[in-house]
């Protein structure tokens, strides 16, 4: 094994086949003239592994869900585009001529195809000796033909505008009718295929794919099929073939005995035993082999009853979803192999792309294949290597079968952070090791980028080794870097604590390092592994504030990584739905013809009054603000919320926009909380008391006849429920335990502000101008249609509705404040004629008209990075 140190690639090309039967691994006779040579194996190779007959693969279940998304973006193009798919096939009909002369012969074609295909995929199945294969590839197909026609039957209960693009039309008699052209033969023959396999490994399979989509291609020209309608029924195939191949599990392919062996023998290791060291499920044992190689190169595994205690060894639960083994050559030498097996390609290109898409500056080149992912990881671990990484050296790389194997020394008996935490065993000295280890990645421009629990262990001797460099990069970026540092800080954090952590950090990086990894400490760029265990923790926030205690507020900030988050993408995608109900029920022909009939003058002098509210609502914002808050960059945020309003409850979208704009102004998250907390206290204490006071002094002088007898009532009641309460010491202290963090947090702030008249008068004057720019384009929007009320009737209700209908919590209270400010203006003796177009021109200066100043308002915002 003199060269056993040297890195080779090289690949062997033998057709996988589940290593369960000497008859299933026999290869192909050689012919008599073929040479013969000496053996590579000294001796019988002991080989040891769990049997899959058959497995789940992921790639399965995710190009079913492809399939079905496909449906959907085919069906709504098909909307889009009903002009040009209805053209293609419109054009060639034209040609009668040569739709004549081919109808024979296409017929002809067609009917081959659909009695051929069929039986020479399942006769090949069946001269393969697949038979459990070729079973579940009829009853695929059969199930496939039935469910594609209950699914027929059911979009033929939809309105016909919903089934366009799926449906013929034709003539008959003079008549024109249609009919929903989902071929139910295609669907079937399409699963049957996708059951039996894939085209790549039988070319049976590959040939019936090709003369089904000439025959699909005929049909859309014919007219028979639409372009969606074709598409429809091909994924709809596959949606059906590859759930049954999921469901059922798919024939073996990965690298059975005597193709690991032969990747073995082309990167210079001769094998003596190999062994599985994945840790099982309770009750499987290993199959064991004896691998041996023919006098003509082929490798020939033969069953081998073993006692269980000749291929004992530790086990460990894998955690990467990949085969491990360990094997030792006949020097006895161990090596541990990693084996990567088809159908992993695809869910490992999604997830990159999909990380790509979401996160900010981590774009990485997406592997197109599992070899090209292999490669990648090879050539990252070896530069860590180099760089002078304790990690296992790589010793090779190989393809078997389908699969590709990765080969490295063996790791020694290594120990977890997680098992010398709880044994009290994480010395400084050992955290120290695991930060230069790092440092030795960084110096050479290497990232590891998922530092999880798993990627850091320590052998008996305390040295600490860095693996698993699958997710790394070589001629990495600052930013990389960066997580990688708050990655290693945040799981040592985990295990030992903050002060530990962030001390063992400052012994080995610069200021300047650790203070970069601020920004991105958060849980977007952490491993699942590290996330979990930070659920309903503040650690993150903790180290964050720890390391810039001496430093501006600003650089506290996380860093702006996350283009999109899932649960961003379900809370949009349920809100933009919610809207776009909400908007179908408005009628924008009252709203046109209510614009119409108004007076332009007291529209424009309606929405200057609502312009005032962007500056009521700055003010106590400033007011309540410890920090130093620019006057102009509060009003921008006043305006900006003017498009948040449009998707969500009256006062949480601004309160949202409010607390992102101080936390971005050198506040705390607590600090900004406590002011967007008082200023909508404060809002609605104003408005309350603003109500009270004009309904008081008002007297007689009201045109309203109010129920005085029922307020007084009403307030009784309330009164005497809040007395009861208070009075029973078991509601009163579960009153008390809700309200008092609420009261606790805004506390210190009121005394901080009754302290400071100036602030104090500056939030009533802010909130006083909100209520008065509100009632004062109310009153505008009335005399635009030449309606008239006295001012303390107007402002009572216009206060009583629009509180009435901002209770019901829709996006932007649309429909129950406008039924709420039409039904108050009747109360008051305006016509409905005259209530009805107030209402809606009341709102559009006040909500629909300003959201175009509200989306450039944020823009503005998002540029200057004050959101």
């Amino acid at each position: 094994m003199e060269n056993s140190e040297e890195l080779i690639t090289s690949e062997a090309t033998d057709a996988p086949q589940p290593p369960a039967s000497a008859s299933e691994q026999a290869e192909e006779s050689t012919p008599d003239h073929a040479p013969v040579r000496q053996s590579r194996l000294p001796e019988a190779v002991f080989f040891a592994d769990r049997v899959h007959y058959r497995r789940r693969r992921r790639s399965d279940l995710v190009e079913a869900i492809f399939c079905l998304l496909g449906i959907a973006l085919a069906w709504g193009l098909g909307f889009v585009a009903s002009s040009t798919t209805e053209g293609v096939a419109e054009d060639v009909l034209r040609v009668t001529v040569i739709r004549d002369l081919l109808l024979m012969p296409l017929s002809v074609v067609e009917g081959l195809t659909i009695l051929v295909t069929p039986i020479a995929v399942i006769g090949m199945l069946l001269f393969r000796r697949q038979v459990s294969t070729a079973i579940e590839a009829l009853t695929t197909s059969v199930i496939a033909g039935v469910a594609s026609y209950v699914i027929l039957l059911g979009l033929r209960q939809l309105p016909e505008t919903a089934t366009a693009p799926l449906s013929v039309t034709y003539s008959e008699n003079g008549q024109t009718a249609s009919y929903i052209a989902i071929n139910l033969v295609a669907i079937a023959l399409i699963a049957l295929f996708t059951a039996a396999g894939e085209a790549e490994a039988m070319r049976t399979i590959r040939w019936s794919y090709w003369a089904l989509a000439v025959i699909i291609v005929i049909w859309v020209l014919r007219g028979q099929l639409t372009l969606p309608s074709a598409v429809f029924s091909v994924l709809l195939g596959r949606t059906f073939g590859s759930a049954s191949r999921f469901v059922l599990g798919f024939q073996d392919r990965s690298a059975s005995g005597g193709q690991i062996v032969r990747a073995l023998l082309s990167i210079r290791i001769t094998p003596q035993r190999i062994i599985r060291t994945d840790l099982l499920p309770a009750g499987v044992n290993l199959e064991t082999w004896l691998v041996t190689e023919t006098e003509h190169g082929h490798f020939h595994a033969e069953p081998h009853a073993s006692d269980s205690a000749e291929y004992t060894i530790p086990r460990r639960p894998p955690v990467d979803g990949n085969r491990h083994y360990q094997v030792w050559d006949i020097y006895g030498v161990p090596y541990e192999i990693t084996m990567l097996d088809p159908g992993r390609g695809m869910t490992g290109t999604l997830l990159e792309v999909w990380n790509n898409v979401r996160l900010r500056g981590l774009s990485r080149w997406v592997s197109p294949s599992v070899k090209a992912a292999a490669e990648r990881s090879m050539l990252t671990t070896i530069s860590a290597k180099r760089a002078g990484v304790h990690l296992p050296e790589p010793m090779g790389l190989a393809q078997a079968g389908d699969s590709i194997m990765t080969v490295m020394r063996v790791l020694p008996p290594t120990a977890s952070l997680k098992d010398l935490a709880e044994a009290d065993a994480l010395t400084d000295e050992i955290l120290d090791e695991a930060w230069k280890q790092l440092v030795f990645a960084h110096s050479h421009a290497i990232s590891h980028r998922h530092i999880a629990p798993s990627s850091l262990v320590v052998d008996e001797s305390s040295q600490v080794w860095l693996i698993h460099w699958d997710e790394g990069e070589v001629a990495t970026n600052e930013l990389n870097q960066r997580i990688d540092v708050a990655q290693m800080l945040t799981l040592l954090a985990i295990y030992v604590g903050k002060d530990r952590a962030l001390a063992s950090a400052r012994r080995n990086l610069s200021e300047e390092a650790l203070v970069g990894c601020a920004p991105v400490l958060q849980k977007a760029v952490l491993p699942s592994e590290v996330t979990a265990s930070l659920r309903r923790s503040d650690l993150l926030d903790k180290l964050r504030e720890e390391i810039v205690a001496d430093t501006p507020q600003e650089s506290v900030q996380p860093a702006n990584l996350q283009r999109f988050a899932p649960k961003t993408m379900i809370t949009f995608a349920v809100l933009a739905l919610a809207a776009i109900i909400l908007m179908g029920s408005l009628n924008f022909s009252d709203i046109v013809a209510a614009v119409k009939q108004a007076n332009p003058i007291w529209i424009a002098i309606a929405f200057a009054f609502a312009a005032a509210t962007w500056v009521g609502g700055a003010v106590p914002l400033v007011a309540f603000s410890q920090e130093k808050v620019k006057f102009g960059d509060s009003i921008l945020a006043q305006v900006a919320a003017s498009i948040v309003t449009l998707v969500a409850p009256a006062g949480i979208g601004p309160a949202a926009l409010n607390l992102r704009f101080l936390t971005k102004q050198k506040m705390s998250t607590a600090a900004a909380v406590t002011t967007v907390t008082l200023q909508q206290i404060s809002q609605f204490l104003v408005t309350i008391s603003l109500l009270v006071t004009v309904l008081f002094f008002s007297g007689s002088s009201l045109s309203v006849s109010l129920p005085y007898g029922a307020i007084i009532a009403g307030v009784a009641v309330v009164a005497l429920v809040v007395i009861i309460c208070i009075s029973i010491p078991k509601v009163r202290k579960f009153i008390w335990s809700k309200i008092e963090p609420t009261w606790k947090q805004v506390y210190p702030r009121l005394m901080w502000v009754a302290g400071q008249p100036q602030r104090l008068l500056a939030v009533l004057a802010g909130n006083m101008l909100m209520n008065i720019g509100f009632v004062g384009a109310f009153w505008a929007s009335l005399k635009a249609m030449g309606g008239s009320l006295n001012l303390v009737t107007l402002s009572i209700t216009y206060l009583a509705s629009n509180s009435l209908g901002s209770v019901v919590p829709s996006p932007g209270g649309i429909g129950p404040v406008e039924a709420a400010l039409t039904g108050g203006l009747q109360v008051a003796g305006i016509g409905v004629s005259i209530a009805l177009p107030t209402a809606i021109i009341y709102r559009l200066v006040t909500f629909y008209g300003r959201a175009p100043f509200g989306w450039v308002a944020l823009k503005i915002m998002q540029k200057r990075n004050l959101i």
